[in-house]
């Protein structure tokens, strides 16, 4: 005969932590789906590449606000992307493609206010004593 296992009914500690784990699982797709239309239907691979384009973007727009004295910044990447962008005939400027990758930088800056009410939401679900402080703590209650 096998032996009986016997379940041992979880702790008040084990309780607060699954519904910590849960609140956040919840936290971090309300967050998801609150900065999707900013990424709107950029691949994780462009994404990726967004702070080398900004940083490459700013120094090109510094260097033409500031009269366009000496040598233009090397902008590798945006010379790729422009190539490609461009292909055997376009007409798109480097000038221009700054312009664009800069308009969207600050319009993905609103998605790092909500990277940081989803960080205050992590804290405040793991700093909580009772699981109904827990479930308090939602996407919306963050937001209103």
């Amino acid at each position: 005969m096998g032996s009986l296992t016997i379940k041992k009914a979880p702790t008040a500690t084990e309780k607060l932590e699954q519904a910590q784990r849960q609140q956040l699982r919840l936290l971090n797709d309300d967050y998801e789906a609150a900065i999707r239309p900013l990424i709107r239907w950029y691949p994780d691979t462009e994404r990726q590449t967004w702070l080398a384009q900004e940083s490459e973007a700013q120094a090109y727009q510094a260097w033409i606000e500031g009269g366009r004295v000496g040598d233009a910044p090397a902008t590798p990447k945006l010379d790729r992307i422009l190539s490609g962008r461009n292909g055997a005939d376009g007409s798109e400027t480097l000038e221009q493609l700054v312009g664009k990758v800069l308009a969207n930088a600050d319009a993905f800056a609103q998605g790092l206010d909500m990277m940081g009410i989803r960080h205050r939401g992590e804290r405040l679900i793991l700093n909580a004593k009772t699981i109904e402080d827990v479930h308090a703590v939602t996407w919306e209650s963050l937001t209103s």
